[in-house]
């Protein structure tokens, strides 16, 4: 049996980022991963200005941008043939450039700076139970890389185990207590940029076109560029079946990205990797000895690009509200509890945001003149939605909304009736959301109407072990897929 201040299970994102602080400030923190690093995740790689900040503050960054990522400062978005571009906002410590490095070459970047600082993190490691006392969790319970059983105590156990966390299951929380199916698919992959040495092989690109999006961004090393399409889910299927037949049919229905990619050398494209398993969801996040940080607390459709992001400042402000709280366990629950309320008021708009974009409807009229009004300058404006700066309330708020209907009629590009009716059911939502947001209720289980999308099948929780901790395993805890299995990913 070991002892220590906290214990974390998962290294990547937000166990990383709960852990570097922690061991920063003296405390003992033990991190435990199934995997071995390098190792890759599906992800859309990519962080804006505020995600890149998250590095720094992790001291994960000069190892990350050793892997020589094109560093951007620029976007443009594109909503059916009306360009938009603009500067990123810099961070609050002056960071003024976003990044998108593959997960295999980040990751391990992350662990080694952790480890740096002082962090025990140990690699192949298997979590199997928690360990309770007087119905607090007390630690965790996990096989080493040669398969022995050993304990380790601590005052936090954090679950940093994405969406399928285990850890959520042993505490009760599998289920989460709000989702939102997804409506969009993912398929992407890497290539040589053609473009390199242009303006382009330095700029973020988003094309909104009818009921699709494409995602053009310069990745790492440089000279690499990442592509990803963003149609229905049920396309997924379709670029499973015929990976190349999907990419070219989704090319030809973008023809901004066709003419971004054109000239590229096919022997550098990767496999086309996807998935369309992506709803969105709220899990109880702090309880008595535990949290959940990252995706395994709270995630949204990647549809935004926000994940990554959210999930180091999730780690990091957890760690920030635990640590001087634990030489003492029931303020350290308490603090959870507070951080966890803190992180959901912080993630709501982005969490509706990203409902709406997920939703498989072209592209409307309003949202034309929001776009062009948007456009007018490269001032930062739009791009505060993916850098955090503002929420979507903020960037437009009802009198911006109200001139874009009014422009979006006099244009007359569709029926005045539809504008009309559409920008009705659009309000209607936007009000709900508003409301929610000023309520700031703790773990709402409302639905808003336009943004919450039912009929998510949630899994089955992972089988527990049989209960050796002095705690029952979790009461209707059935054999399930494991957590790899659970993931429906394309290699």
């Amino acid at each position: 049996m070991e002892e220590a201040d906290v214990v974390v299970v998962g290294s990547r994102l937000a166990g990383c980022a709960v852990a570097a602080p922690v061991a920063r400030s003296g405390r003992k923190v033990i991190v435990i991963d199934k995997m071995t690093f390098p190792s890759d995740q599906l992800s859309t790689h990519l962080l804006t200005t505020t995600g890149v900040s998250e590095l720094a503050k992790m001291g994960a960054l000069p190892r990350v941008l050793a892997t020589n990522p094109t560093r951007v400062n620029q976007a443009t978005f594109v909503c059916e043939g009306i360009p938009c571009s603009e500067r990123f906002r810099p961070a609050d410590d002056g960071t003024d450039f976003g990044i998108c490095v593959p997960r295999d070459l980040q990751d391990i970047c992350l662990v080694e700076a952790t480890r740096e600082q002082g962090a025990d993190i140990r690699e192949g490691c298997v979590f199997d139970d928690l360990i309770w006392t007087n119905g607090r969790v007390a630690g965790i319970r996990y096989r080493d890389e040669n398969g022995e059983t050993r304990e380790v105590h601590a005052t936090l156990t954090v679950g940093a185990d994405g969406r399928r966390s285990s850890v959520a299951a042993r505490v009760g929380a599998w289920t989460p207590y709000r989702m939102s199916k997804n409506g969009r698919g993912l398929v992407f992959r890497y290539m040589d940029d053609p473009k390199l040495g242009t303006k382009d092989a330095e700029t973020f690109i988003v094309w909104r076109e009818n009921k699709s999006m494409a995602f053009a961004f310069p990745s790492a090393p440089v000279g690499k560029l990442l592509v990803l399409f963003m149609g229905h889910r049920d396309e997924v299927s379709a670029a499973r079946k015929d990976p190349e037949g999907y990419w070219q049919a989704k090319l030809d229905q973008h023809p901004g990205m066709k003419e971004r990619v054109a000239g590229v050398d096919s022997d550098s494209l990767t496999k086309v990797r996807s998935t369309g398993d992506t709803p969105a969801f709220f899990r109880a996040s702090s309880g008595p000895g535990w949290a959940l940080a990252g995706d395994a607390g709270h995630f949204k459709d990647p549809v935004t690009g926000q994940g990554m992001r959210d999930a180091m400042w999730a780690g990091r402000t957890l760690a920030e509200w635990v640590i001087p709280q634990l030489d003492d366990p029931a303020s350290v629950d308490r603090a959870t509890r507070q951080w966890e309320a803190d992180r959901d008021l912080h993630c709501l708009p982005a969490y509706h945001f990203a409902n709406q974009d997920t939703k498989i409807e072209k592209q409307s009229a309003v949202l034309q003149e929001i776009f062009r009004d948007a456009g007018r300058t490269e001032d930062p404006d739009l791009g505060d939605l993916f850098t955090r700066h503002r929420t979507p309330q903020e960037i437009v708020p009802l009198p911006r909304m109200v001139r874009a209907l009014t422009l979006a009629l006099i244009r007359g590009k569709e029926p005045r009736g539809k504008i009309v009716s559409r920008s009705i059911g659009d309000l209607r939502t936007e009000l709900a959301i508003r409301r929610e947001i000023r309520a700031g209720d703790f773990r709402s289980t409302r639905t808003v109407e336009g943004s919450d999308h039912t009929g998510v099948k949630w899994p089955a929780p992972p089988k527990a072990p049989p209960s050796e901790s002095g705690m029952p395993p979790v009461p209707g805890a059935k054999k399930g897929r494991s957590e790899a299995d659970s993931m429906e990913v394309s290699p």
